[in-house]
Protein backbone atom coordinates (compact mmCIF):
# COMPACT_ATOMS: atom_id res chain seq x y z
CA UNK A 1 0.00 0.00 0.00
CA UNK A 2 3.43 2.79 -0.92
CA UNK A 3 3.05 2.71 3.20
CA UNK A 4 -0.28 4.58 3.47
CA UNK A 5 -1.35 2.61 7.05
CA UNK A 6 -1.09 5.17 9.48
CA UNK A 7 -4.69 4.76 9.86
CA UNK A 8 -5.29 1.03 8.10
CA UNK A 9 -3.31 -1.36 10.55
CA UNK A 10 -2.41 -4.44 9.09
CA UNK A 11 0.10 -6.22 11.02
CA UNK A 12 2.63 -6.13 14.25
CA UNK A 13 5.38 -4.02 12.11
CA UNK A 14 2.50 -1.10 12.46
CA UNK A 15 4.40 0.24 15.61
CA UNK A 16 7.46 1.22 13.03
CA UNK A 17 4.30 3.69 11.70
CA UNK A 18 1.43 4.18 14.30
CA UNK A 19 2.32 2.40 17.76
CA UNK A 20 -1.49 2.77 18.61
CA UNK A 21 -2.15 0.18 15.85
CA UNK A 22 -0.81 -2.37 17.72
CA UNK A 23 -4.12 -3.12 20.50
CA UNK A 24 -5.94 -3.27 16.89
CA UNK A 25 -4.18 -6.22 15.11
CA UNK A 26 -4.28 -8.59 17.79
CA UNK A 27 -2.06 -11.47 18.95
CA UNK A 28 0.03 -12.15 15.94
CA UNK A 29 4.06 -12.50 14.84
CA UNK A 30 5.13 -11.09 11.39
CA UNK A 31 8.68 -11.83 9.25
CA UNK A 32 9.54 -10.71 6.23
CA UNK A 33 12.44 -10.88 4.02
CA UNK A 34 13.20 -8.23 0.92
CA UNK A 35 15.80 -8.78 -1.74
CA UNK A 36 16.54 -4.75 -2.29
CA UNK A 37 18.05 -3.72 -5.95
CA UNK A 38 18.63 0.06 -6.40
CA UNK A 39 20.75 0.98 -9.43
CA UNK A 40 22.76 4.57 -9.04
CA UNK A 41 24.90 6.05 -12.05
CA UNK A 42 26.97 9.13 -11.62
CA UNK A 43 28.98 11.53 -13.94
CA UNK A 44 31.43 14.59 -13.58
CA UNK A 45 32.28 15.70 -17.61
CA UNK A 46 35.57 17.25 -16.87
CA UNK A 47 35.82 18.15 -20.90
CA UNK A 48 33.78 21.57 -19.49
CA UNK A 49 37.42 22.30 -18.15
CA UNK A 50 40.15 21.00 -20.39
CA UNK A 51 39.59 17.32 -19.93
CA UNK A 52 39.39 14.92 -23.00
CA UNK A 53 36.28 12.61 -21.51
CA UNK A 54 33.38 12.13 -19.17
CA UNK A 55 33.64 10.45 -15.61
CA UNK A 56 30.81 8.23 -15.81
CA UNK A 57 30.37 4.91 -12.98
CA UNK A 58 27.77 2.55 -12.40
CA UNK A 59 27.66 1.63 -8.69
CA UNK A 60 28.74 -1.65 -8.21
CA UNK A 61 26.72 -3.56 -5.63
CA UNK A 62 23.18 -3.90 -6.73
CA UNK A 63 21.46 -6.39 -4.33
CA UNK A 64 20.72 -6.21 -0.55
CA UNK A 65 18.88 -8.07 2.13
CA UNK A 66 16.66 -6.59 4.51
CA UNK A 67 14.64 -8.33 7.30
CA UNK A 68 11.56 -7.00 9.09
CA UNK A 69 9.25 -8.44 11.87
CA UNK A 70 7.04 -7.63 14.69
CA UNK A 71 4.92 -9.17 17.49
CA UNK A 72 1.77 -7.68 19.09
CA UNK A 73 0.05 -9.67 22.26
CA UNK A 74 -3.05 -8.48 24.21
CA UNK A 75 -2.65 -7.60 28.03
CA UNK A 76 -5.73 -7.37 28.62
CA UNK A 77 -9.31 -6.20 26.43
CA UNK A 78 -7.95 -2.80 25.93
CA UNK A 79 -4.18 -3.12 26.34
CA UNK A 80 -1.43 -4.85 23.97
CA UNK A 81 2.07 -4.75 23.62
CA UNK A 82 4.58 -5.26 20.71
CA UNK A 83 7.89 -5.09 19.47
CA UNK A 84 8.59 -3.86 15.72
CA UNK A 85 12.10 -4.47 14.55
CA UNK A 86 12.65 -2.67 11.08
CA UNK A 87 15.36 -1.01 8.43
CA UNK A 88 14.54 3.34 9.04
CA UNK A 89 16.97 3.70 6.51
CA UNK A 90 20.11 3.78 4.42
CA UNK A 91 22.21 3.43 1.38
CA UNK A 92 25.12 2.02 -0.45
CA UNK A 93 27.33 2.72 -3.33
CA UNK A 94 29.89 1.53 -4.55
CA UNK A 95 32.46 2.04 -7.55
CA UNK A 96 35.77 0.23 -8.44
CA UNK A 97 36.91 3.07 -10.34
CA UNK A 98 37.03 6.20 -8.31
CA UNK A 99 34.86 9.18 -10.20
CA UNK A 100 36.39 12.24 -7.70
CA UNK A 101 39.99 10.87 -8.15
CA UNK A 102 39.70 10.33 -11.83
CA UNK A 103 37.65 13.47 -12.47
CA UNK A 104 40.78 15.63 -10.31
CA UNK A 105 43.44 13.42 -12.09
CA UNK A 106 41.83 15.23 -15.59
CA UNK A 107 41.61 18.24 -14.06
CA UNK A 108 44.93 18.66 -12.61
CA UNK A 109 46.18 17.84 -15.86
CA UNK A 110 44.25 20.54 -17.55
CA UNK A 111 44.46 24.05 -17.53
CA UNK A 112 41.86 23.77 -14.54
CA UNK A 113 43.81 22.62 -12.22
CA UNK A 114 42.11 25.62 -9.93
CA UNK A 115 39.34 23.53 -9.18
CA UNK A 116 40.89 20.54 -7.16
CA UNK A 117 40.34 21.62 -3.88
CA UNK A 118 43.55 23.49 -1.93
CA UNK A 119 45.10 20.70 0.15
CA UNK A 120 44.25 17.90 -2.64
CA UNK A 121 46.88 16.34 -4.71
CA UNK A 122 46.19 13.38 -7.47
CA UNK A 123 46.79 10.08 -6.32
CA UNK A 124 47.05 10.66 -2.96
CA UNK A 125 46.28 8.12 -0.20
CA UNK A 126 42.72 6.74 0.52
CA UNK A 127 41.99 7.56 -3.05
CA UNK A 128 41.02 3.70 -4.34
CA UNK A 129 38.00 2.42 -4.45
CA UNK A 130 34.93 4.81 -3.97
CA UNK A 131 32.30 3.68 -1.84
CA UNK A 132 30.12 4.39 1.04
CA UNK A 133 27.76 2.17 3.37
CA UNK A 134 24.98 3.06 5.72
CA UNK A 135 22.26 0.89 7.52
CA UNK A 136 20.03 1.83 10.19
CA UNK A 137 17.60 -0.93 12.17
CA UNK A 138 15.11 0.58 14.96
CA UNK A 139 13.58 -1.53 17.45
CA UNK A 140 10.59 -0.09 18.57
CA UNK A 141 9.21 -1.70 22.23
CA UNK A 142 4.73 -0.61 21.92
CA UNK A 143 2.34 -0.02 24.57
CA UNK A 144 -0.95 0.36 22.73
CA UNK A 145 -4.43 1.07 24.71
CA UNK A 146 -8.20 1.28 23.43
CA UNK A 147 -9.55 4.00 25.26
CA UNK A 148 -13.05 3.49 23.77
CA UNK A 149 -14.25 1.33 21.39
CA UNK A 150 -13.53 4.09 18.50
CA UNK A 151 -10.25 5.49 19.62
CA UNK A 152 -6.28 3.98 20.50
CA UNK A 153 -3.39 5.53 22.05
CA UNK A 154 0.46 4.18 21.50
CA UNK A 155 3.93 5.28 22.64
CA UNK A 156 7.18 3.63 20.97
CA UNK A 157 10.35 4.03 22.17
CA UNK A 158 12.95 3.89 19.81
CA UNK A 159 16.13 2.61 20.15
CA UNK A 160 18.39 2.69 16.83
CA UNK A 161 21.60 0.85 15.91
CA UNK A 162 23.26 2.54 12.90
CA UNK A 163 26.60 1.15 10.93
CA UNK A 164 28.70 3.37 8.73
CA UNK A 165 32.04 2.94 6.51
CA UNK A 166 33.58 4.88 3.93
CA UNK A 167 36.21 4.35 1.18
CA UNK A 168 38.32 6.50 -1.19
CA UNK A 169 37.19 10.13 0.08
CA UNK A 170 41.00 11.36 0.29
CA UNK A 171 40.39 13.71 -2.33
CA UNK A 172 38.24 16.03 0.37
CA UNK A 173 41.02 16.36 2.94
CA UNK A 174 41.28 19.65 1.37
CA UNK A 175 37.44 20.46 2.88
CA UNK A 176 38.72 19.18 6.74
CA UNK A 177 41.02 20.68 8.74
CA UNK A 178 44.40 20.02 8.71
CA UNK A 179 45.74 16.65 9.89
CA UNK A 180 42.59 15.31 9.59
CA UNK A 181 42.29 10.93 10.13
CA UNK A 182 38.64 10.54 11.17
CA UNK A 183 37.68 11.40 7.32
CA UNK A 184 37.98 7.98 5.46
CA UNK A 185 39.06 4.84 5.16
CA UNK A 186 38.61 3.29 9.14
CA UNK A 187 36.54 0.27 8.54
CA UNK A 188 33.19 0.08 9.86
CA UNK A 189 32.07 2.66 13.01
CA UNK A 190 28.66 1.90 14.92
CA UNK A 191 26.58 4.19 16.62
CA UNK A 192 23.34 3.62 19.01
CA UNK A 193 20.94 6.00 19.94
CA UNK A 194 17.17 6.50 21.23
CA UNK A 195 14.27 8.42 20.93
CA UNK A 196 10.50 8.34 21.13
CA UNK A 197 7.17 7.63 18.85
CA UNK A 198 3.25 8.23 19.93
CA UNK A 199 0.41 7.71 17.78
CA UNK A 200 -3.36 7.80 17.84
CA UNK A 201 -6.27 5.60 16.28
CA UNK A 202 -9.66 7.29 15.59
CA UNK A 203 -12.42 5.42 13.99
CA UNK A 204 -14.96 9.02 13.89
CA UNK A 205 -17.40 7.43 11.04
CA UNK A 206 -18.40 3.46 10.38
CA UNK A 207 -16.28 3.84 7.38
CA UNK A 208 -14.43 6.63 7.96
CA UNK A 209 -10.51 6.35 10.26
CA UNK A 210 -8.15 8.80 10.83
CA UNK A 211 -4.50 8.28 12.39
CA UNK A 212 -1.42 10.65 13.44
CA UNK A 213 1.95 9.97 14.75
CA UNK A 214 4.87 11.44 15.16
CA UNK A 215 8.48 10.62 15.95
CA UNK A 216 11.25 12.55 17.95
CA UNK A 217 14.98 12.20 16.43
CA UNK A 218 16.36 9.17 17.19
CA UNK A 219 19.40 11.12 19.13
CA UNK A 220 22.30 8.90 18.08
CA UNK A 221 26.23 8.82 19.55
CA UNK A 222 28.87 9.94 17.32
CA UNK A 223 30.73 7.48 14.51
CA UNK A 224 34.05 8.72 16.03
CA UNK A 225 36.17 6.70 12.97
CA UNK A 226 34.47 9.68 10.86
CA UNK A 227 34.45 12.73 13.35
CA UNK A 228 36.37 14.49 10.59
CA UNK A 229 33.81 13.81 7.91
CA UNK A 230 30.53 14.25 9.44
CA UNK A 231 29.54 17.92 11.01
CA UNK A 232 29.63 17.37 15.03
CA UNK A 233 32.68 15.54 15.15
CA UNK A 234 30.56 12.31 13.43
CA UNK A 235 26.76 13.17 14.31
CA UNK A 236 24.60 11.65 12.41
CA UNK A 237 20.76 11.79 14.29
CA UNK A 238 17.68 9.69 12.57
CA UNK A 239 15.72 12.90 11.82
CA UNK A 240 11.81 13.29 13.06
CA UNK A 241 8.78 12.95 11.25
CA UNK A 242 5.31 13.39 11.46
CA UNK A 243 2.46 11.41 9.72
CA UNK A 244 -1.59 11.61 9.37
CA UNK A 245 -3.37 9.64 7.33
CA UNK A 246 -7.19 8.68 6.75
CA UNK A 247 -8.58 5.23 5.36
CA UNK A 248 -12.42 5.02 3.63
CA UNK A 249 -14.04 1.85 3.53
CA UNK A 250 -16.95 2.85 0.86
CA UNK A 251 -17.92 -0.61 0.54
CA UNK A 252 -17.06 -4.41 2.28
CA UNK A 253 -13.82 -5.33 1.52
CA UNK A 254 -12.60 -2.23 0.26
CA UNK A 255 -10.18 0.07 2.03
CA UNK A 256 -9.05 2.95 0.33
CA UNK A 257 -5.90 5.14 2.38
CA UNK A 258 -4.10 8.87 2.28
CA UNK A 259 -1.15 9.69 3.96
CA UNK A 260 0.86 12.47 4.37
CA UNK A 261 4.41 12.46 5.72
CA UNK A 262 6.79 15.45 7.19
CA UNK A 263 10.52 14.18 7.63
CA UNK A 264 12.48 16.68 9.20
CA UNK A 265 16.19 16.28 7.51
CA UNK A 266 16.62 20.28 8.36
CA UNK A 267 17.27 19.49 12.29
CA UNK A 268 20.41 17.34 11.07
CA UNK A 269 23.09 19.38 10.91
CA UNK A 270 25.39 16.32 9.45
CA UNK A 271 22.19 16.00 6.49
CA UNK A 272 21.51 19.69 6.36
CA UNK A 273 23.96 21.27 6.13
CA UNK A 274 24.89 23.08 2.86
CA UNK A 275 27.87 21.29 0.84
CA UNK A 276 30.54 22.91 -0.90
CA UNK A 277 28.42 24.63 -4.55
CA UNK A 278 31.19 26.69 -6.11
CA UNK A 279 34.68 25.22 -5.63
CA UNK A 280 36.80 24.80 -4.43
CA UNK A 281 35.77 26.84 -1.53
CA UNK A 282 34.29 26.29 1.55
CA UNK A 283 30.96 28.45 2.22
CA UNK A 284 31.65 31.28 4.26
CA UNK A 285 28.43 30.81 6.83
CA UNK A 286 30.02 26.84 7.36
CA UNK A 287 33.11 25.48 8.63
CA UNK A 288 35.33 22.39 7.48
CA UNK A 289 34.36 18.87 7.57
CA UNK A 290 33.08 17.56 10.94
CA UNK A 291 32.71 20.72 12.59
CA UNK A 292 29.38 21.37 14.18
CA UNK A 293 28.94 23.95 11.03
CA UNK A 294 30.23 21.59 8.98
CA UNK A 295 29.42 20.92 5.67
CA UNK A 296 27.22 18.91 4.35
CA UNK A 297 24.75 17.33 1.95
CA UNK A 298 22.42 19.69 1.75
CA UNK A 299 19.18 18.18 2.50
CA UNK A 300 15.81 20.18 3.46
CA UNK A 301 12.76 18.73 4.88
CA UNK A 302 10.51 16.73 2.77
CA UNK A 303 6.76 15.69 2.30
CA UNK A 304 6.09 12.30 1.16
CA UNK A 305 2.56 11.75 -0.39
CA UNK A 306 1.16 8.33 -0.15
CA UNK A 307 -2.50 6.63 -1.88
CA UNK A 308 -2.95 3.25 -0.81
CA UNK A 309 -5.60 0.48 -2.03
CA UNK A 310 -6.18 -2.88 -0.22
CA UNK A 311 -9.39 -5.20 -1.64
CA UNK A 312 -10.51 -8.63 0.45
CA UNK A 313 -11.51 -10.75 -2.25
CA UNK A 314 -12.71 -13.90 -0.22
CA UNK A 315 -11.65 -15.08 2.95
CA UNK A 316 -8.28 -16.50 1.64
CA UNK A 317 -6.85 -13.59 -0.79
CA UNK A 318 -6.31 -9.79 -0.86
CA UNK A 319 -4.58 -7.68 -3.31
CA UNK A 320 -2.98 -4.04 -2.38
CA UNK A 321 -1.15 -1.23 -4.53
CA UNK A 322 -0.19 1.83 -3.57
CA UNK A 323 1.70 4.67 -5.22
CA UNK A 324 4.04 7.43 -3.75
CA UNK A 325 5.74 10.53 -4.06
CA UNK A 326 7.72 13.16 -2.41
CA UNK A 327 9.89 16.27 -2.52
CA UNK A 328 14.00 16.06 -4.34
CA UNK A 329 15.78 16.47 -0.82
CA UNK A 330 18.48 18.64 -2.34
CA UNK A 331 19.21 20.99 -5.22
CA UNK A 332 20.96 20.07 -7.73
CA UNK A 333 24.12 22.83 -6.45
CA UNK A 334 24.55 20.27 -4.00
CA UNK A 335 25.07 16.93 -6.12
CA UNK A 336 29.16 17.05 -5.44
CA UNK A 337 28.79 15.15 -1.94
CA UNK A 338 25.55 13.78 -2.96
CA UNK A 339 27.32 11.53 -5.88
CA UNK A 340 27.75 9.31 -2.46
CA UNK A 341 24.25 9.47 -1.84
CA UNK A 342 21.80 9.84 -4.48
CA UNK A 343 18.50 9.59 -3.27
CA UNK A 344 16.45 11.79 -6.42
CA UNK A 345 13.87 9.33 -6.27
CA UNK A 346 10.46 10.81 -5.77
CA UNK A 347 7.87 8.61 -7.23
CA UNK A 348 7.36 5.09 -5.96
CA UNK A 349 4.66 2.46 -7.00
CA UNK A 350 3.68 -1.15 -5.36
CA UNK A 351 1.82 -4.44 -5.77
CA UNK A 352 0.73 -6.98 -3.59
CA UNK A 353 -0.86 -9.95 -2.35
CA UNK A 354 -1.78 -12.04 0.59
CA UNK A 355 -2.84 -15.89 1.19
CA UNK A 356 -4.59 -16.79 4.13
CA UNK A 357 -3.57 -20.61 4.77
CA UNK A 358 -6.14 -20.79 7.56
CA UNK A 359 -7.15 -18.76 10.57
CA UNK A 360 -4.09 -18.53 11.94
CA UNK A 361 -1.30 -18.59 9.10
CA UNK A 362 -0.84 -16.09 6.09
CA UNK A 363 1.48 -15.32 3.46
CA UNK A 364 2.25 -12.30 1.27
CA UNK A 365 4.42 -11.06 -1.96
CA UNK A 366 4.81 -7.75 -2.86
CA UNK A 367 6.53 -5.85 -5.37
CA UNK A 368 7.91 -2.25 -5.42
CA UNK A 369 9.71 0.40 -7.92
CA UNK A 370 11.43 3.48 -7.74
CA UNK A 371 11.05 5.37 -10.99
CA UNK A 372 14.32 6.32 -12.84
CA UNK A 373 15.32 9.84 -11.82
CA UNK A 374 18.14 11.60 -12.67
CA UNK A 375 18.85 15.16 -11.31
CA UNK A 376 21.98 16.96 -13.47
CA UNK A 377 23.66 20.64 -12.79
CA UNK A 378 25.86 22.78 -15.63
CA UNK A 379 28.23 23.13 -12.54
CA UNK A 380 29.32 20.90 -9.93
CA UNK A 381 31.62 22.44 -6.96
CA UNK A 382 34.18 21.02 -9.66
CA UNK A 383 33.31 24.00 -12.01
CA UNK A 384 32.35 21.01 -14.57
CA UNK A 385 28.75 19.52 -15.17
CA UNK A 386 27.85 16.68 -13.52
CA UNK A 387 24.66 14.10 -12.62
CA UNK A 388 23.43 11.21 -10.66
CA UNK A 389 20.20 8.90 -11.49
CA UNK A 390 18.61 5.69 -9.23
CA UNK A 391 16.09 3.68 -9.89
CA UNK A 392 15.17 0.54 -7.96
CA UNK A 393 13.22 -2.57 -7.21
CA UNK A 394 12.17 -4.53 -4.62
CA UNK A 395 10.81 -7.84 -3.94
CA UNK A 396 9.53 -9.01 -0.47
CA UNK A 397 7.94 -12.11 0.98
CA UNK A 398 6.19 -12.50 4.70
CA UNK A 399 4.94 -14.88 6.88
CA UNK A 400 2.03 -13.90 9.64
CA UNK A 401 1.33 -16.16 12.49
CA UNK A 402 -1.54 -15.19 14.46
CA UNK A 403 -2.37 -16.92 17.71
Amino acid sequence: MAGAVVAVPQDATIAAVNPAGIVEVGNRTDLSLMLFSPIREASLDPRAAGGTFEVRKKSSRDFFLIPAGGIASKISDNLSWGLSVYGNGGMNTTYSRNIYDETFAVLGAGENARFVPAGSTTGMPNTGELMIDLGQMLFAPTLSYQLTPNHSFGISALLGVQYFKAKGLGNFQGFANAGATDLTDNGYDFAYGAGVRVGWLGKIHPMVTLGVAGSSPVYMTEFHKYSDLFAEKGGFDIPANFTAGIAVRPITGLVMSFDFQRIFYGSVNSIANKGVAVGPRIPAELGALGESNGIGFGWSDINVYRLGLKYQINSSWSVSAGYSWNDQPFEADQLLFNIISPAVNTKHMTFGFSYSVDKESEWSVSYRHAFKETMSTNQTAFGVPGSVSMYQNAIEIGYSWKF
